[in-house]
């Protein structure tokens, strides 16, 4: 096992039942060997995973595990929430909605609320696409402040489609509206025959920028659907902000 095995192996001793053990209990729930066992033992104190208690010789999880639980349990409360509203907003419609987040010079898909249309847009999570080059990508491009934008894409932009951002000068203007209107919309620029609308925001702790967005089929985007969907979205990002003063 290496290092880091036997780490997880250590913190998995731990339970609600036993939240508080020796050495030697550690030892023979892990079977782990002495030596190893003492290294990572001391790792971990040292390390501020596990904290140590001089008077009964007992290990306990720290308060630095504690703060990374509660770090991730707002992050999941905030996705959950927008889950929640992106859900709704996609039943009402019965378009495919999706929340992103950058990966690099891309965004990747973190999680899905599928339509109930038959003619809904499908992804899966973890796809990939150009931030630049789709409509979610550029609402979260807008959100940076600043030129900060520039650090996530490429320079020179590559080709995606003839209605995809063409250059830097091009990507900059369709910000600059991204950020006038507080939406971003996509026709054709990824994939042919997909069109999106977009709103971006920010985790209220950990800051991270998140895509939200509902794709449709170019040849249904009527204009009373475009409107829908634009509603839609402004209404999402109306009530998280409400969600989580």
């Amino acid at each position: 096992m290496s290092a880091l095995d036997n780490g997880i192996a250590i913190l998995d001793c731990f339970s609600f039942e036993e939240h508080a053990l020796s050495q030697a209990r550690i030892g023979q729930i892990t079977g782990l060997p002495k030596a190893s066992l003492s290294r990572a033992m001391k790792t971990l104190r040292e390390s501020g995973i596990l904290a140590y208690d001089e008077s009964t010789r007992l290990y306990r999880p720290s308060q630095r595990l504690f703060q990374l639980g509660q770090i991730y349990r707002i992050h999941l409360s905030f996705l959950d929430t927008v889950q929640k509203l992106l859900s709704r907003a996609c039943e009402t419609c019965g378009h495919t909605g999706y929340i992103t987040v950058f990966d690099g010079y891309h965004m990747s898909v973190l999680w899905v609320a599928r339509g109930s249309s038959p003619l809904a847009i499908a992804s899966t999570p973890a796809a990939r696409a150009w931030a630049f080059a789709t409509s979610n990508g550029r609402a979260m491009l807008a959100l940076m402040p600043g030129d900060e934008w520039l650090k996530r894409v490429p320079n020179p932009l590559p080709f995606v489609t003839p209605t995809a951002p063409q250059d830097m000068a091009d990507l900059a203007q369709r910000i600059a509206d991204v950020r006038a209107t507080g939406r971003s919309m996509s026709v054709n620029n990824s994939y042919e025959g997909v069109s999106s609308q977009a709103v971006a925001v920010r985790d209220t702790d950990s800051r991270e920028v998140i895509g939200i967005v509902i794709s449709y089929p170019t040849n249904l985007a009527t204009e009373a659907l475009k409107a829908q969907i634009g509603a839609l979205l402004d209404d999402l990002r109306a009530d998280l902000a409400r969600a989580v003063e």
